[in-house]
C-alpha cells in the first residue's frame, strides 16, 4: 500500500464517522475479529503453504522493470506472476489494480496479451488524491500498444463487456474486505479452464504474517467448493487459486529459511 493509499484510507475512515458516527463500530472491526471470523466460519486463518519453486524453472526466474519504491510488489511476488505466465503458450492476463506498471510489464515481457483494469487519474483526483499521484499510474508503460488498459472501478464495472477470459489474473486492486471479495466474486467467473489460475497480492502483510481481512474476502467472494484450491505462496505476499497438485505445509512463524537467493541487479535508465 503506498503512502497515497494509505491517505485514501484514512480519509475514507473519517468521512465514514462524520457521516454515521455509528459506523466507528465498523472501522473497528480489525484483523483480529476477521481471523476470529474466518476461524469460526470456516476452521482456518490462513491458507496452506506452496513452495515458490513449484512455479518456477530449475529453481529460475527473471524480473525487469522494478523501481524498488513505495508501492511496489515484492520482487518474488512479480517473479511468480512472470513465471505463470510463461507457462501458457500465450497467456490471456488481466490484473485489477496497475500502480507504476512493474508487474503488467513482466508479464507482458512473456508475450502474454495484457489488460489492466484500473481507476483513471480524473477518478483517482476526484478521490482527493494527489495529482502527481494520479498520473503516474502506468506511468512504466512506455508501449501502449502492448497492454489494453480500461479505466473502470472494479467494485461498479461489468466485467462481461470484456467478452473474454483468462488463463491469469491477478488481483491487487482496494485491499479492504468488501472490495476483496467483490473483486475475487467478479474474476472468478473470467476463469478460461481449470488451468487458469488467480493470484491476489497482499495477502499477507509480510511472507510470514496473513492479512485476515483480505483472507475473508477471498473466501467470502469464492465458491466454497474452490476453497481447497487456495494456497499461499511462500516468501510472497501472495495467495494463489490453483488446481494444481501442489505440495503443500502449513507456515508456522518465525520461519527456519530452506533456501536463500541470488540477486543481480542492473540499473537501467528510464526516460519517462
Amino acid at each position: 500500500m503506498t503512502n497515497s493509499q494509505r491517505l485514501k484510507a484514512i480519509y475514507s475512515i473519517i468521512r465514514k464517522i462524520l457521516i454515521k458516527p455509528s459506523s466507528i463500530f465498523l472501522v473497528l472491526r480489525d484483523e483480529t475479529e476477521y481471523k476470529s471470523y474466518i476461524q469460526k466460519k470456516y476452521s482456518k486463518t490462513q491458507f496452506p503453504t506452496v513452495d515458490i519453486n513449484q512455479f518456477f524453472v530449475d529453481g529460475q526466474a527473471e524480473i525487469n522493470h522494478y523501481t524498488f519504491l513505495d508501492g511496489s510488489s515484492l520482487a518474488t511476488d512479480l517473479a511468480v506472476l512472470k513465471s505463470i505466465a510463461a507457462s501458457y503458450p500465450t497467456c490471456e492476463y488481466m490484473e485489477i489494480g496497475t500502480w507504476r506498471g512493474e508487474s503488467i510489464l513482466n508479464v507482458a515481457d512473456t508475450g502474454a496479451n495484457c489488460t489492466s483494469i484500473n481507476l483513471s487519474p480524473i477518478d483517482i483526483i476526484a478521490l482527493g488524491l494527489d495529482e502527481k499521484y494520479a498520473h503516474l499510474h502506468g506511468c512504466l508503460i512506455k508501449d501502449k500498444s502492448k497492454i489494453k488498459t480500461v479505466y473502470a472501478n472494479s467494485l461498479s464495472f461489468d466485467f462481461s463487456t470484456l467478452n473474454q477470459k483468462y488463463d491469469l489474473i491477478f488481483v491487487d486492486g482496494d485491499h479492504t474486505y468488501e472490495a476483496v471479495k467483490s473483486d475475487s466474486a467478479k474474476v472468478f467467473e473470467l476463469l478460461k479452464d481449470d488451468n487458469s489460475m488467480i493470484v491476489w497480492h497482499d495477502y499477507g502483510y509480510n511472507p510470514e504474517t496473513p492479512r485476515h481481512s483480505v483472507i475473508a474476502g477471498i473466501l467470502d467472494g469464492i465458491p466454497a467448493a474452490a476453497h481447497s484450491h487456495l494456497y499461499h505462496v511462500s516468501n510472497t505476499i501472495c495467495a494463489i487459486y490453483c488446481k494444481q497438485n501442489l505440495n503443500v505445509t502449513i507456515l508456522e512463524s518465525p520461519v527456519k529459511p530452506d533456501k536463500v537467493f541470488k540477486i543481480q541487479l542492473q540499473s537501467c535508465p528510464f526516460e519517462s
